[in-house]
């Protein structure tokens, strides 16, 4: 069963990030400007209110090229145990200095496997112009047999 509601239930956003921090890794789906879809693995960190992921990623010509066309992905984790987390996302772009250094601190103090060194990724600080925060909100999530969709 499918619950609409305007805000993710508390239990259900838990259950999804506990299996999204769990797995770490998810294929984000973005769509190009003739509908067809294009995978990629990625890295988001999840928090629970309202429920939101971020992560950092290399802003591609046919990355923002998708993203403005059309904004919607999907992200989907799963394990060999076969526990499904989806959320079906709006995704933008947070550009901005303060959302980079919360995202580089985040990322930084979360335990590994969720947390990382963000200079993996590069740069010597949150500033590098190589790198920016693809931020998703859900509209519709789903794991261990639930599901949630804004009204």
């Amino acid at each position: 069963m499918v619950v609409e509601s305007s805000r993710v239930p508390p239990a259900l956003a838990d259950a999804f990030i506990r299996v999204a921090h769990r797995i770490v890794w998810c294929t984000l789906a973005t769509v190009d400007r003739r509908g067809r879809p294009r995978s990629r693995v990625v890295h988001p960190i999840w928090q629970p209110d309202p429920l939101t992921g971020r992560l950092f990623t290399r802003p591609t010509p046919l990355k923002v090229a998708h993203l403005a066309a059309t904004p919607w992905v999907s992200c989907s984790y799963w394990d060999p145990q076969h526990e499904v987390a989806v959320a079906e996302c709006r995704a933008e772009f947070a550009d901005d200095e303060a959302s980079r250094k919360d995202l580089w601190n985040l990322f930084a103090s979360a335990p590994e496997p969720l947390g990382y060194d963000p200079k993996i990724l590069g740069g010597k600080d949150f500033r590098d112009p190589e790198i920016t925060v693809l931020k998703l909100t859900p509209w519709r999530i789903s794991t261990g047999g639930e599901a949630w969709r804004a009204a």
